[in-house]
């Protein structure tokens, strides 16, 4: 086995055991049911591909889409109409924040794959939910970069060009925020 195979194993199997202490804090006397295992894989395809690429897969972020708007469907018409406007909403503002940051910084901070993943995260945890994980996901990205900077022993100046995946801060974040239903 490569090394590069390797380095993916570790990469999915840790993903796969976070997922899984997360749930099994959370929703401990829950069994697996169909909607977390669903959001689940679809989260950690994209964490796992954005950590090794740098790159969100369209189809994943539009399977996460629909899959959010359908259960969203089931549980009423308002429901998915609602869940819709938040994916759009809280899309359009990621975007309109990395528009922002590309003409202040001059470079690129967020892409448009965060955008895109937005959408399906928007429909699966609401308008209220998506704000807390966003803010959530921020912090912790913070908190990464920081402890990578130290470990690193990397200055000020190093942390400017350093490129980090934001989509497993906010697929993570996403899935602690789902268990919870706050």
């Amino acid at each position: 086995m490569g090394a590069w195979y390797k380095k993916q194993f570790v990469v999915i199997f840790g993903h796969m055991l976070c997922y899984l202490a997360v749930f099994l804090y959370f929703n401990f006397d829950s069994p697996w049911d169909l909607k977390a295992l669903i959001l689940a894989t679809i989260l950690i395809w994209v964490s796992v591909v954005d950590f090794d690429r740098f790159e969100i897969p369209d189809t994943a972020s539009l399977l996460l889409a629909l899959t959010g708007l359908a259960f969203a469907w089931q549980m009423g018409r308002q429901d998915m109409v609602w869940a819709l406007v938040s994916g759009t909403t809280w899309a359009a503002l990621v975007w309109a924040v990395g528009l922002f940051y590309a003409r202040f910084r001059g470079f690129e901070g967020l892409g448009f794959g965060d955008v895109k993943l937005m959408m399906g995260i928007g429909a699966w945890l609401g308008f209220d939910n998506t704000g807390t994980m966003l803010l959530m996901a921020a912090v912790s990205g913070v908190i990464a970069i920081t402890l990578i900077s130290l470990l690193r022993r990397s200055s000020f100046s190093d942390l400017k060009h350093m490129g980090i995946a934001f989509g497993p801060f906010l697929c993570f974040s996403t899935w602690a925020i789902w268990l919870l239903r706050v």
